[in-house]
Formats: C-alpha cells, sequence, structure tokens
C-alpha cells in the first residue's frame, strides 16, 4: 500500500517522515492481520468473516478518498494494513467451506483463486498507475475505483454462495 505513504507525504503534504510513520502502523497492522482473521472466520464462519472484512476494507478505502483528519487516516491504515495480508486465511477458509471434504476440488479452488488474484492485481496496478498519471494525480478518484473494487467483491461472494449448493453431490 506504498500510494498510502506517497498520498500522506505528497498528497497530503506532510512529509516523508509522517509517510513513513503511517507505514510503520500499516505493518503493525498486517503483522496482526492473519491471526485476527483466523479468529474471526473461526468464530462467526469464513463466509460471514469475508464478507465483514470486504464491508469494513471498502469503508476503510471510501474513508481515505473523503476525509483527510488523521483519525480517519489511522483508521484506514490499521483496517487495510490487518486485511491485506488477512484475507488469505479468509478466502482459504471459504474455500474449505464452499468445498467441504473434498481437498482434490480445495486445492483447484485455491489455485484458481490464487491465479485470478494475480491476475487482476497485476491488470489493476497496471490500470490504477494509468487513471493516476492521467488525472493529475487524483488520490481520491483511485480511492474511490477501490472502494467500488470491495463492493464488487462483496456482491460477488453473495453469487457464488448461491451457486455453490448446485455444484454439491448428492
Amino acid at each position: 500500500m506504498m500510494l498510502l505513504v506517497d498520498y500522506v507525504a505528497r498528497g497530503l503534504g506532510q512529509g516523508a517522515s509522517v509517510g513513513a510513520g503511517y507505514w510503520v502502523l500499516y505493518g503493525i497492522a498486517a503483522i496482526a492481520g492473519p491471526v485476527l482473521s483466523s479468529w474471526l472466520g473461526g468464530r462467526m464462519g469464513f463466509g460471514n468473516g469475508y464478507r465483514i472484512a470486504m464491508v469494513l476494507q471498502g469503508l476503510a478505502v471510501g474513508l481515505l478518498a473523503l476525509s483527510h483528519h488523521t483519525a480517519a487516516l489511522w483508521v484506514a491504515t490499521i483496517v487495510l494494513g490487518a486485511f491485506t495480508p488477512g484475507i488469505v486465511p479468509m478466502v482459504l477458509g471459504r474455500v474449505q467451506e464452499l468445498l467441504p471434504h473434498d481437498p482434490t476440488a480445495q486445492r483447484a479452488a485455491w489455485s484458481r483463486a490464487t491465479a485470478s488474484f494475480a491476475l487482476f492485481q497485476a491488470l489493476g496496478g497496471y490500470g490504477y498507475a494509468w487513471l493516476f498519471s492521467h488525472t493529475h494525480e487524483n488520490y481520491t478518484l483511485i480511492f474511490a475505483c477501490g472502494a467500488v473494487a470491495m463492493a464488487v467483491a462483496f456482491a460477488a461472494d453473495f453469487t457464488v454462495r448461491r451457486a455453490a449448493p448446485e455444484r454439491a453431490p448428492a
């Protein structure tokens, strides 16, 4: 999330040292993220945990688009830092919920999920870089696009959820 550091340092004019402080906060949250995500998934189910993660990330990115206040930046940094690595156990648990008792199908689904993530991360990165450079470094637009992407991911989970029982063997 180097864009966050750049946003704080250059976009908000707070300088590299303040931006670095947000990077440290992001890193601390990232250390705790997988443990908290696994706990959340274990307590309420990985499907519900995944949906909560999508909503929280969408709100955090939206907060970056709408507010320049320090408290808002801290909250967004912590949420995004925690769920960047924390989404991995959420998705893995979700795959296991959707394909219970079928390790072969789980491995295949995880493989497809990993490849899809890599592809769309690369496409998104290039797309955001292009958009950023062609909109005179409009951070708000980039963060708004990120919030929309989280909303799409949230909605997509409900589509998968409805389709999954139809594929289950009788």
